[in-house]
């Protein structure tokens, strides 16, 4: 099991650390809800134990608070396979622009001998990947993969 972290001095000053500081409490629930190993639970717990004891301003604590979630989040896709509600709709968002837009608009654009519609592909790309992107996160849903946060 994964502890909470304890409530921070300054909270209500900055909105951008109250809302840190409550996605972290998400993620932590989140994953307190999944069975997860005692190691990765273990290394988990020490990388939050430097956040109770800050006493720094809020925007560095803020920084903090991102970075920490970022590699814990990596951590868990990378060891446990689990993942945020569309996690993969949005990195395939942005893969299917660049893998299948770009392609689709220059061939628009060299059918049709005018490159002010190079542009048209990103549109279609940006489907394609959405589409991808959804499935992935429908097969995560029904694999129990999925963590309940956004």
């Amino acid at each position: 099991m994964i502890p909470k972290l304890q409530p921070i001095e300054g909270i209500a000053q900055s909105e951008k650390l109250a809302e840190e500081f409550n996605r972290m409490q998400q993620l932590i629930d989140a994953l307190n809800s999944k069975a997860i190993p005692e190691g990765i639970a273990a290394t988990i717990t020490q990388q939050l134990e430097p956040l109770n004891g800050l006493n720094i301003p809020a925007k560095e604590h803020t920084a903090k608070l991102k970075e920490t979630r970022s590699a814990i989040l990596k951590l868990v896709e990378k060891q446990l396979n689990l993942v945020p509600q569309k996690h993969h709709l949005k990195l395939w968002l942005a893969l299917g622009m660049s893998t299948f837009g770009l392609p689709f608009g220059v061939v628009f654009s060299l059918a049709l001998k005018n490159f002010a519609l190079l542009g048209l592909g990103l549109p279609i790309g940006m489907g394609i990947g959405m589409g991808i992107g959804a499935k992935l996160d429908e097969k995560a849903k029904s694999e129990g993969r999925q963590l309940d946060l956004e």
